[in-house]
């Protein structure tokens, strides 16, 4: 039961953020531009809404990172589908924006993958493997960094920066939950110390930071239907992964059922820019 009231609650902060921090980021009308970096970052900083959707998101991190340490992140990442679900639940009924049988399927098959995770929930906990984890993250980051080059849209290449950072700072956080929990901790400078010695803090650190800097370049340069769900998936697909290469957490059928039903259910969300225009075409042609 805790599971899920960690993680649904950290989904609906993540919605409700998301979309705030798009609206804020939009408003303030600023591109973003690595040449002038410092006009950009001003400009969504003086947003309230932007700041809004940023506490909204502080939070969600808050019930994703207590699930992350007390359960196993194949288990726990599934459920951040609902981030895209919530999202386009809450388009519907606070800005009309329309569903279509596409989204319908895909919420579908998002909430079926979430009922049979829901039998795994008591599940033995991994073990963690050090080496593989430095070479997880070694290949991970070379794909997110050579995604400018490879990928022509800055949508594509963003999402993919962000999802997948996202995703390796989850899978370094676990590593650090684990040690942490066998350790365990204590309030002094030591401690403190002992921590800020560990290379994983740090890169902990270094890929939040980077993902949460290409959120707002995304949120600046692409569209929220596709960025919002495409980096969800990315960033659910690469603890899943890490949870089998790296922790060796159990993977029963009901699991790998849930996951493949969680993960189809997700690219189902991702709208084409044709769709984008049909639907801008629409509403042009009905408000006539």
């Amino acid at each position: 039961m805790l599971l899920f009231v960690l993680t649904f609650g950290a989904a609906i902060c993540f919605a409700f953020g998301n979309v705030l921090s798009k609206s804020g980021v939009a408003k303030s009308g600023k591109k973003a531009d690595f040449a002038h970096p410092i006009q950009f970052i001003l400009g969504f900083l003086t947003s309230k809404r932007w700041w809004t959707g940023f506490f909204l998101s502080a939070c969600g991190n808050a019930g994703n990172y207590s699930a992350m340490a007390l359960y196993n992140l194949s288990l726990v990442k599934p459920i951040s589908a609902l981030n895209p679900v919530l999202t386009a639940v809450f388009g519907w009924l606070f800005l009309k924006e329309p569903i279509n049988r596409r989204i319908v399927a895909a919420i579908v098959c998002v909430l079926c993958g979430l009922l049979f995770a829901s039998a795994e929930i008591g599940e033995k906990a991994g073990v963690q493997n050090i080496p593989a984890l430095w070479i997880f993250v070694a290949i991970f980051l070379a794909f997110a960094f050579s995604c400018r080059f490879i990928f022509r849209r800055s949508e594509i290449s963003d999402s993919l920066m962000m999802g997948t950072c996202y995703g390796l700072s989850d899978v370094l956080y676990k590593s650090l939950a684990i040690d942490a929990t066998a350790k365990g901790i204590e309030l002094s400078a030591g401690e403190f110390v002992y921590w800020l010695g560990d290379i994983r803090v740090w890169a902990f650190a270094a890929t939040y930071l980077t993902a949460f800097l290409f959120t707002q370049v995304a949120f600046s340069r692409g569209r929220a239907l596709f960025v919002i769900p495409f980096s969800a998936a990315i960033g659910a697909v690469v603890p899943i992964l890490a949870g089998a290469l790296i922790f060796a957490e159990p993977f029963p059928p009901m699991k790998i059922v849930s996951i493949v039903l969680v993960i189809f259910g997700s690219s189902l969300f991702i709208t084409s820019p044709r769709e984008i225009i049909k639907k801008n075409f629409s509403r042009k042609f009905h408000a006539k």
